[in-house]
């Protein structure tokens, strides 16, 4: 069984420390802020023409201070689109897998609400992907939490990919390696 090591390259040293500094930065933005971001966020979403055409939304279950996407996933769910969320497996792989329902999602292996494992999507190359992140820069580059499960899935996967980002958040430059995957768009409140 192949294991993933936390690396003591000077890259990922400095990802950990601004791992570190993003997450003492969210734990001070204001409940005020964090609603009105949620809710410009979620409005410029719908306004996007790549989530209008697409047939299936490919989300992460917000948890924390993330960006929220609860009402997000109830909007396209209720419109009709075809919804999937990540179910994270062994080696840092996940897959995606479709749901009816926010009834249907239990907690996962870290807690995060996850579909029933049934049949997995793949994303077709007029999907979406919504991915999560810390914090992002102006070129398209996350940073998560440091296991590349999103990483993996979108050098696989090629579609539309959006990161949902807070402003105050959002930095000019990321340090980044060959395995850290750009999204083809960063939105912000």
């Amino acid at each position: 069984m192949k294991r993933y090591t936390l690396s003591s390259s000077p890259l990922c040293e400095q990802k950990r420390k601004i791992r570190s500094q993003k997450l003492g930065q969210i734990e001070e933005l204001t409940e005020q802020y964090i609603r009105e971001s949620d809710e410009t966020i979620f409005n410029k979403l719908l306004g996007l023409d790549e989530l209008t055409k697409a047939d299936t939304v490919f989300l992460y279950h917000s948890v924390g201070r993330e960006v929220s996407t609860v009402k997000l996933i109830e909007s396209m769910l209720k419109s009709g689109k075809h919804v999937s969320l990540p179910v994270s497996g062994e080696n840092g792989t996940m897959e995606f897998y479709p749901f009816g329902s926010l009834s249907e999602l239990s907690p996962g292996k870290f807690g995060i609400p996850e579909p029933p494992a049934t049949r997995p999507v793949r994303p077709k190359a007029d999907d979406v992907i919504i991915v999560p992140a810390l914090c992002c820069d102006k070129r398209g580059h996350r940073l998560g939490h440091g296991a590349g499960y999103y990483d993996r899935y979108l050098a696989m996967n090629k579609c539309f990919s959006i990161c949902l980002c807070r402003k105050a958040l959002l930095e000019d430059r990321l340090p980044t390696e060959d395995t850290d995957i750009a999204v083809s768009l960063v939105l912000t409140d």
